[in-house]
């Protein structure tokens, strides 16, 4: 039986962490997601082929590079999902063959039986014997049972296929929804985000709306982690997302965006609007109190906000990179503060 990453305790995913950290940095191994969840599988030693792969790199004294570290991830984390996809997709073909051998058999049936009606017509017209009537109602009697026994076949193979292709419709949406969550907060990933980014700006592009784009980093979050240890540090990031996940609506899209970065996506939203709703953000969460697991309570936790506007026609890093300059701006400044791109352009000029 499988392992459910969710049931273990605070208590032992802290001991495992204070393992796996010192590990990568050991080995000058960035701690990205990506990378922890494959040095944390090797801590845990459950994955025997990936415990041999990372203990010959070690005792051949190697390093891990990051082309190295990319191809551990997709190895052991993105191809299952692949060959999980390949599996479904399979599945589905062959439901869908089956099916069709069955209405294919159906066809043919229903072709001999208006076949014989046609040749039962035309004998009918010839004024047949009674030897001759009871040989046709036997024909159409016999065929009609055949064809009603074949179309209850096709009717169960479609309805098979209507219940296979439902489990195949959840298990495809669970994989679409673990691919574009992020683990630690429940909130969309980068992956989703860049998704989203494409999608969006495009749909802004073609309609001619509004759209704009939230860069928000947790201040200090270095410092807290110190201070207080990654689990607290872990803690403060799912309540960040919590709250500003309240926030936001409808189409409104909130990513993680890496580290203690978040990013949300607000569609029909002009500058105006993201701005106040950058700012109630910031507002709410520096007014909340945190409570930690020692009963200490956690005060001071503010947000830096940068707010762009996408522009028709400007490449989406463009638009993203505007954003992030205008958050950094507001680190600059203090911190605990929302800056917006017009904020940044009238820094730039003076």
């Amino acid at each position: 039986m499988s392992r459910n990453p969710f049931s273990v305790s605070t208590e032992a995913s802290h001991t495992i962490l204070k393992t796996v950290l010192p590990l990568m940095s050991r080995h000058g191994v960035p701690t990205i997601p990506e990378n922890y969840m494959v040095w944390y599988e090797f801590a845990q030693a459950t994955n025997p082929d990936l415990v041999a792969d990372v203990d010959g790199r070690i005792q051949q004294g190697v390093g891990f590079p990051p082309a190295f570290c990319q191809q551990l991830h997709e190895k052991y984390f993105v191809e299952p999902i692949r060959e999980e996809v390949r599996e479904i997709q399979s599945a589905m073909r062959e439901a869908m063959g089956a099916v069709l051998v069955q209405l294919k058999d159906l066809d043919d049936d229903l072709g001999e039986f208006g076949a014989m009606l046609d040749d039962t017509g035309a004998s009918l017209v010839r004024d047949p014997t009674r030897e001759e009537l009871t040989t046709l109602v036997a024909r159409l009697v016999e065929q009609t049972r055949a064809t009603r026994e074949r179309s209850a076949r096709a009717e169960a193979s479609l309805q098979t296929m209507a219940q296979q292709m439902e489990d195949l419709r959840l298990q495809v949406n669970l994989l679409s929804r673990d691919a574009m969550t992020d683990g630690l907060t429940e909130v969309a990933n980068r992956r989703a985000f860049d998704h989203g980014l494409q999608r969006l700006t495009a749909e802004a592009a073609d309609g001619g709306t509004a759209l704009c784009l939230l860069l928000v980093d947790l201040d200090h979050f270095k410092q807290l982690n110190d201070t207080h240890g990654h689990v607290v540090g872990d803690s403060v990031l799912r309540f960040v997302a919590q709250e500003i996940d309240q926030c936001v609506k409808g189409r409104d899209l909130l990513c993680r965006y890496g580290g203690e970065e978040f990013a949300v996506l607000l569609p029909a939203t002009a500058y105006e609007g993201a701005m106040m709703l950058a700012e109630s953000i910031r507002a709410i969460v520096e007014a909340q109190v945190v409570p930690l697991q020692d009963g200490q309570m956690l005060e001071s936790l503010t947000l830096s906000i940068g707010v762009a506007e996408y522009q028709a026609g400007e490449e989406p890093a463009a638009f993203v990179d505007r954003a992030d300059r205008c958050m950094y701006q507001g680190k600059s400044e203090g911190r605990n503060r929302v800056v917006g791109e017009r904020d940044l352009r009238t820094a730039e000029g003076a």
